[in-house]
């Protein structure tokens, strides 16, 4: 037998990580190698311990599944990260996807599939029950005909650019710094965005983006 894969759990949950923790080891080709009660955690534990792939769930305190995911592909984009989690709401695939997640998985499959989405994005590939991308390709494929209430340059270029980067969950200053602006600037832009759009917060405004195609997911990056 070659290498075990070595996965990372990230769940603030400490029964789940524990009841997890001891089904997985019972496969012969997977070991835990550490445990995490929150994102940020998740984080500095991928940094320290580089594991093949991360079992991550996505309501945490300090940083959420999403953003951690987002930070972890960012700077180690050979981890995998598999999320497991309650929420089959197709807003939650589509970000986590942008996130850059391989897999995306609900916290009441059986074990043995559980360790077989493990292994298949350790491979590379993905991991999506059929149930949930059917949701979401339905959500893409009508993503054109309702994002043309958007088209007509209702947002400026630079309104657009903020929003993708508010799509894939980043501050503010993050922004500014991607987009060599002032945060002062971000900030304007955002209120803009908000009010054009007719939404009172961020996460409203992500969520009509990916709904809606206003960003297009082949336009974001990876």
């Amino acid at each position: 037998m070659g290498a075990k894969i070595r996965v990372l759990l990230a769940d603030d949950h400490p029964l789940l990580r524990q009841g997890l923790s001891k089904v997985l080891s019972l496969e012969g080709d997977i070991e835990i190698v550490a445990e995490a009660e929150d994102g940020e955690e998740a984080i500095r534990l991928v940094e320290t311990l580089l594991p093949d792939v991360v079992l991550m769930d996505i309501n945490m305190p300090r940083v959420n599944g999403i953003e951690a995911t987002r930070r972890i592909k960012q700077r180690f984009s050979d981890v995998q990260v598999l999320v497991l989690t309650f929420h089959d709401e197709e807003e939650y695939v589509l970000a986590l996807m942008r996130a850059g997640a391989k897999g995306y998985i609900l916290k009441d499959a059986d074990p043995s599939v559980v360790a077989k989405a493990i292994r298949q994005v350790y491979e590379g590939e993905c991991y999506f029950p059929s149930n949930l991308i059917n949701q979401v390709m339905e959500k893409v494929s009508q993503s054109e005909k309702e994002g043309r209430q958007y088209d007509d340059g209702v947002l400026t270029r630079r309104e657009q650019e903020i929003l993708e980067e508010i799509v894939q969950g980043k501050s503010n200053k993050e922004i500014a710094e991607t987009l060599f602006i002032s945060e002062k600037t971000v900030k304007n832009h955002v209120s803009n965005i908000l009010r054009k759009l007719e939404v009172t917060d961020r996460t409203q405004a992500a969520v009509l983006a990916l709904r809606s195609g206003i960003v297009p997911m082949n336009e974001l990056s990876g």
